[in-house]
């Protein structure tokens, strides 16, 4: 996107915006109005049924090794947790915003009262509290009624487990509901372990649809459950991150533990480091060196986007210590016995406890490793850093 087009956004000046993006890109965009799905259903006496109210939620701040700072917890009051059937909306594969008439319906864009997140994403163009710019192609295709799971980065095994799937717990709480079809983006529904995972998640067995990316689709009476968590896709370029950017239900964890697990009964006794030597962004620029150590202290390297889907939770229930740097792999921690240590690198100035206030809510123990960042990019998850050897050690001697 030009930085024009960004300080036209900015100062208000939507149309000139738009017409701005449509002389730039082929794929045409339009202006909506942003809205919350509350606000619409008042306005349009839509049914908007709340499951969790509006409570306190625990955020954990996680103890790094070797700091004097303990870990703190921070508790924050999340918005509640509804189901809402709307009419003649329409979704757009691999987004989050639902599109009735000329208005956006996002939340998490209407909570950004700082001006901080940067919720830009496949069709969504630009976006603030009041406006959207929104761009698909039309698919053409009309369902008389859906649920939909539709929404940003379902190719992320962290965004496809917590975020998306785990919200079909409050649909299937109405039984009216749990015969229709579930919208899943198509992105994520062809990795194989996603589709595992959604056919143990499944159990009324709802039809699935799978939608494609940056196409719109019409459904007469879309059924929306919620967010019930609140972590923006990104933030805005040097924009540092706050504990309530990491802002869970426990519910959205236990659901997609307890039908998993069910009645298996763990006892962890192997120690693991999750490796992203076969990830696009590698973080770690000391990679193979902290690999290296940790197979001296009897850790074993596994590489989860190998694994089937039940192997990744049979490797992490079975998992005494789990180490890595951080990323979606950590998402298997949900799976783990209620004995494990958790050992997360990450560097501490990126403020991150997302993986700690999971761990959190299972009750294990967490201990932060701090890597240097050694090259700064616009937005943290892009940094690269290096793991000080000899400040690993000496933790893995403590623990150990």
């Amino acid at each position: 996107m030009s930085q024009s087009f960004n300080t036209l956004f900015e100062n208000k000046q939507y149309k000139d915006a738009l017409d701005l993006y449509n002389s730039s890109f082929s794929l045409k965009a339009n202006l909506y109005k942003v809205i919350t799905v509350k606000d619409f259903c008042i306005d349009n006496n839509y049914n908007y049924l709340v499951v969790e109210k509006e409570k306190p939620r625990e955020i954990l701040i996680p103890y790094y090794y070797g700091s004097k700072e303990p870990e703190k917890i921070k508790k924050v009051i999340s918005p509640e947790i509804y189901v809402a059937e709307l009419e003649n909306a329409n979704i757009i594969g691999g987004n989050s915003a639902i599109i009735v008439n000329d208005y956006c319906l996002y939340d998490m864009a209407k909570r950004d009262n700082q001006a901080r997140y940067d919720l830009r994403c496949e069709s969504i163009k630009n976006i603030d509290k009041n406006y959207a710019v929104i761009g698909s192609m039309n698919s053409n295709e009309v369902f008389k009624e859906a649920i939909s799971l539709v929404g940003v980065a379902p190719y992320n095994y962290y965004h496809f487990t917590v975020e998306l799937l785990s919200r079909l717990q409050y649909v299937d709480q109405f039984e009216e509901y749990r015969y229709m079809p579930l919208l899943i983006d198509e992105m994520g529904f062809n990795i194989p372990q996603h589709r595992e995972l959604l056919h143990i998640i499944n159990k009324f067995n709802h039809p699935i649809i799978p939608i494609k990316k940056n196409y719109r689709y019409k459904i007469k009476k879309l059924i929306y459950p919620s967010y019930n968590t609140w972590m923006p896709i990104n933030k805005k370029a040097w924009i540092k991150s706050k504990p309530e950017d990491y802002l869970i239900a426990d519910s959205a964890v236990e659901y997609i533990r307890n039908n998993v697990l069910n009645n298996i009964k763990s006892k962890g006794h192997k120690k693991i480091f999750i490796s992203r030597k076969n990830c696009k962004n590698v973080r770690l620029i000391n990679h193979e060196e902290v690999v290296e150590l940790f197979k001296k202290y009897g850790f074993e390297i596994i590489y989860p986007e190998n694994a089937k889907f039940q192997q990744q939770v049979k490797l992490f229930s079975e998992a005494e210590y789990i180490a890595g740097v951080t990323g979606s792999g950590f998402t298997n921690i949900l799976y783990c016995s209620s004995n494990a240590k958790v050992l997360c690198i990450i560097p501490k100035e990126h403020g991150s406890c997302l993986y700690s206030t999971i761990s959190k809510i299972l009750g294990l123990k967490c201990i932060f490793l701090d890597a240097k960042v050694i090259t700064k990019r616009k937005r943290a998850f892009a940094d690269r850093s290096k793991l000080d050897i000899n400040y690993c050690r000496d933790c893995l001697n403590n623990l150990l």
